[in-house]
């Protein structure tokens, strides 16, 4: 069963990933476009302020999906390591399922939220306010569902991975580096 899930989150993660490369990419043209028009063509866009605080809202959010499904988000390890191991692997355990109750929470109230602004426009790109906030229930329905398939995992300690996807270059332990 978990091998479906990952298979599943797998294609979620994967188009995560693109969507948070258009937006970076975006704003990055946005935010060049801004600063050409304003400091050598002296004429302001007037958009691109509130379009690059939507759109750095919406790549924050998502990106702490993808930490989740890589098991990267911050965590203190110093006294997790500290721990006997059945005490350490409860309290991960526990976490994990904090954070799917929490992020339902979130989903819940960033609903309520998106409701609540409604048909409000925003002053520049008159969109409606909801389409920025939105960006908090979808972010949290996707932690909830790597956070959940995390748990499912360590819980059953079935699975093939770990995690979602762990990149094989990462740095690796500090102490790896000589000063």
């Amino acid at each position: 069963m978990l091998e479906k899930i990952d298979k599943a989150l797998a294609v979620v993660f994967e188009i995560l990933k693109v969507v948070l490369i258009i937006l970076l990419v975006g704003m990055v043209a946005i935010l060049c476009a801004h600063i050409w028009r304003r400091y050598v063509m002296n004429n302001s866009l007037t958009w691109s302020e509130e379009l690059l605080k939507i759109l750095l809202v919406w790549f924050g959010m998502l990106s702490v999906a993808v930490l989740a499904a890589r098991r990267e988000h911050v965590a203190i390890v110093v006294f997790k390591n500290k721990m006997p191991k059945a005490l350490a692997d409860f309290f991960t355990k526990f976490t994990q399922l904090l954070i799917v109750l929490v992020c339902i929470l979130g989903v819940y109230l960033g609903l309520k939220y998106c409701v609540t602004a409604g048909y409000r426009l925003t002053p520049a790109l008159r969109i409606p306010y909801s389409w920025a906030y939105s960006s908090i229930p979808v972010s949290f329905i996707f932690i909830a569902l790597f956070e959940l398939r995390n748990l499912i995992r360590d819980l059953t300690g079935k699975g093939k991975y770990e995690c979602i996807e762990k990149p094989e270059d990462d740095l690796g332990d500090v102490s790896d580096f000589e000063l």
